[in-house]
């Protein structure tokens, strides 16, 4: 008799291990994906390019859940200038957005992209849409860290 009280015992153990474990195996699995060292460095502060008398300055004032607010100025030395506002996301360590700007008197305003590398930012280029004012494809961005007037280094602001 103790030996079939024993067999029962052991097999309502095996069987509520069963149970437990097929209810733990059919729980969806969440998976987070966590941001890289350079990614969860805040991104607010001054950037800037220069090349001789021509200097460019990226001044992100706030990043809040990925959504960016900032300024843009490109100063062109004997050449037309323009300034405005960037309103912007970053993810994955992209910044891309819109520049308001004016220059010559009118007012535009077109995309314009950033990857971050380090500290820095580099200023991506591609081709436009038929507007000339969004790209028509971020898959063909190109960026071009040896260039000084796509380097935006981090700096401190001084406007």
């Amino acid at each position: 008799m103790k030996i079939s009280q024993t067999v029962v015992i052991l097999i309502i153990v095996m069987l509520l291990g069963i149970f437990a474990f097929t209810r733990f195996e059919q729980r969806p699995v969440t998976t987070k994906t966590f941001p890289t060292p350079e990614e969860r460095l805040p991104i607010t502060g001054c950037y800037f390019a220069r090349i001789s008398n021509d200097l460019y300055i990226l001044n992100i004032e706030s990043e809040e859940e990925g959504r960016v607010k900032g300024t843009l100025a490109f100063n062109n030395f004997e050449k037309d200038s323009s300034s405005g506002t960037f309103d912007g996301t970053y993810k994955d360590g992209i910044l891309l957005g819109d520049y308001a700007f004016r220059s010559e008197g009118m007012d535009s305003v077109m995309e314009v992209i950033f990857k971050k590398s380090g500290e820095d930012f580099i200023r991506g280029v591609g081709p436009v849409d038929e507007t000339g004012t969004k790209f028509a494809n971020l898959d063909e961005i190109t960026y071009n860290p040896g260039s000084p007037l796509f380097l935006f280094k981090k700096g401190v602001c001084t406007q």
